[in-house]
């Protein structure tokens, strides 16, 4: 391979990853999917089975271009405001409104689908 074929496959393969990792934006009322990585949590609170992905939780500021502050409940011991990175655009399927919310409340506290199902 010549060294101007490896350039054009090198930009072309840029080109296609750049076209994927577009800035996210979003708006104050927006709802948003959290994933937290386990620095986030308390010493002696993180655990492998705890979920990772939390949500739907709304944007209650935009605090710049890379960080808004959530309306998150108590019980997340995290700090409200977070890096773009780990949050994805919440989408409720209009079709399926049930499962989204249960998917919405799965880290409700004190509640478990014994709870639910009664």
């Amino acid at each position: 391979m010549t060294h101007k074929h490896l350039q054009e496959t090198s930009q072309k393969y840029k080109a296609h990853a750049d076209s994927k990792r577009g800035m996210m934006q979003f708006d104050v009322g927006d709802f948003v999917w959290a994933v937290l990585v386990k620095d986030r949590f308390s010493v002696g609170n993180s655990n492998k089975l705890f979920a990772r992905k939390i949500g739907s939780y709304e944007i209650l500021k935009k605090i710049n271009l890379n960080a808004y502050r959530l309306k998150l409940p108590s019980h997340i011991r995290t700090s409200d405001v977070l890096n773009v990175k780990p949050l994805i655009p919440f989408k409720v399927d209009k079709e399926d409104t049930r499962n989204a919310n249960s998917m919405a409340n799965f880290l409700q506290p004190g509640e478990d689908d014994a709870d639910m199902m009664a």
